[in-house]
């Protein structure tokens, strides 16, 4: 069966971030994540015998028009495709356009959105065939084969002579050493990375699924990959990183487990196998501050090999900087932790980057300068903030929802570019709040302390243009959130089957449910 794995156009300004990025946006520069999921999906699909071809719209800069001339020149037989909230009615209208092309071909859609609202999103487009729930790449071949009869395939909705069926909750691969590794021909590596990156070929790869942590506002957790910490075997991922250092020529990699350090011993068997193996890659990955400190003689200890095995950097989410906000969204860090994180981080001369959120629900104008004071406080070596987002499928979205505090009027306003989405504690001022993501970028970066601290953090000659490229990149973010998107859909009260909604009206006319209250 001829299969096509597509990311879409999604219009607007910038480039659409949808393939496993758990901040879901526009971006102003062309790096966009490596889309790992689809390309286990490709692996897969092609060890079941499938001929599996790729379009990305968005990476190759074509337009609806475009896209669908070069659909119809491959025919497929069956099109997969991932969804997020900010895109989808650009997903729905794509998928319809398609269709009316190609009526007879099998549409799967997968991601974020879809699977936070995946009876609804059917009923929405009439163009879906099978919505696949969550963590969607092994089950694609098992859903072909049983496309004439999808009754008793698990974790999917899907339609059938006209009517809409939900065969339960998403399922998660226990067995992770089962699945190929990803067809990085079929997806080629080249097209992708991150701006911070040191040398190419550069390319991101999971030694883990899941994250058994309990922050309300993950989509990673809540949403595609579940709460079930899975891991791979270490020889399985020292047999990846061997076939892509020697077919791929990678010499630079990011851990995108959505928590690396969960397991430290783990993390230290993992770089001592890099090291037994001779293996000399430039890594990235994602921690938790208290994954160092709990146990601090352990830490210190995975510290040590991560940075004699070529670690460069560690992301840890910090998010919010007062206790009443972190145990509102369930982050179970304590300020104490993550100040003893950084300097254990940093003492090994690896780069600490602390991400923040601001515009939950729970946050008040206090909290947000507690966010301004604290990162200048731990000065860690990369500072990330971005507006909390109560994406659909997340608990901060049930509960922003319930509580009536949930301010989106259309589904593109969870593309970050317009502003906040939740009404806070206090009713804190609008414009405040909007201005807060330029002052912390401000404020953080553009001080003496960061220059000197910054050049003490150069370790070799790839990281001038690292930097180079970082400073290029805050600038363009900066200018390309100064600026507002309007996609023409307003938000309204809606009748579905009998229920009220929250709903969403396109310029088409068309109405789309948001969630049932």
């Amino acid at each position: 069966m001829k299969v096509l794995l597509i990311n879409p156009p999604w219009p607007g300004k910038g480039y659409g971030t949808r393939s496993q990025n758990r901040i879901i946006k526009h971006r102003a520069d062309k790096f966009l994540q490596y889309p790992l999921f689809l390309s286990y999906a490709a692996s897969n699909l092609r060890q079941n015998d499938h001929e599996v071809y790729w379009i990305d719209s968005v990476i190759q800069e074509i337009d609806l028009n475009e896209t669908l001339k070069k659909i119809e020149e491959i025919n497929p037989d069956a099109m997969l495709l991932e969804t997020t909230t900010p895109s989808i009615l650009a997903d729905f209208e794509f998928m319809r356009r398609v269709k009316e092309k190609l009526p007879n071909l099998f549409l799967i859609a997968a991601g974020q959105h879809v699977s936070a609202l995946p009876v609804q999103s059917l009923q929405e487009c009439d163009a879906i065939d099978v919505v696949v729930k969550g963590e969607f790449d092994p089950w694609i071949p098992g859903i072909l084969e049983n496309k004439d009869d999808l009754t008793n395939v698990l974790g999917i909705a899907y339609r059938s002579k006209g009517e809409v069926f939900d065969n339960g909750p998403g399922r998660w691969e226990k067995d992770l050493d089962r699945l190929p590794f990803p067809a990085r021909d079929i997806i080629p590596i080249k097209d992708y990375g991150e701006a911070w990156y040191n040398v190419r070929p550069f390319t991101t790869i999971q030694t883990t699924r899941g994250c058994p942590q309990a922050c309300t506002f993950c989509i990673s957790n809540n949403v595609m990959e579940g709460k079930v910490w899975r891991m791979r075997s270490i020889p399985n991922v020292i047999a990846e990183l061997k076939e892509l250092i020697e077919v791929y020529g990678i010499k630079e990699i990011n851990i995108d487990d959505p928590t690396f350090t969960i397991r430290p011993e783990r993390v230290i068997e993992f770089c001592k196998a890099l090291h037994r193996n001779d293996i000399k890659l430039i890594w990235t990955a994602n921690a938790r501050f208290d994954n160092l400190t709990r146990n601090a003689e352990l830490g210190e200890e995975m510290l040590k090999w991560m940075r004699k095995t070529g670690c460069k950097m560690l992301r840890f989410g910090v998010e919010a900087s007062t206790p009443e906000v972190l145990k509102a969204i369930r982050k179970n860090l304590t300020l104490d932790q993550i100040r003893q994180g950084v300097k254990m981080v940093q003492k090994y001369r690896i780069l600490c980057l602390c991400g923040f959120m601001f515009g939950f629900w729970s946050d008040s104008k206090e909290s947000i300068q507690a966010n301004l004071d604290f990162v200048k406080e731990i000065n860690p070596d990369v500072m990330q903030t971005s507006i909390a987002l109560p994406f659909p499928g997340t608990p901060l979205y049930e509960e922003a929802k319930l509580q009536g505090k949930l301010k989106a009027k259309k589904w593109s306003d969870w593309d970050m570019t317009h502003g906040v989405l939740m009404e806070m504690e206090d009713n804190t001022n609008k414009e405040y709040v909007e201005g807060i993501l330029a002052k912390m970028y401000n404020e953080f970066y553009f001080r003496p302390r960061f220059y000197w601290q910054t050049l003490k953090t150069i370790r070799r000659f790839s990281d001038v243009p690292r930097l180079y490229r970082s400073l290029r990149t805050l600038i363009a973010t900066q200018n390309f959130y100064s600026e507002d998107l309007d996609y023409g859909v307003e938000v309204k009260s809606i009748k579905h089957k009998g229920k009220e909604s929250i709903g969403i009206e396109a310029g088409s006319g068309q109405e789309l449910a948001v969630a049932e209250n």
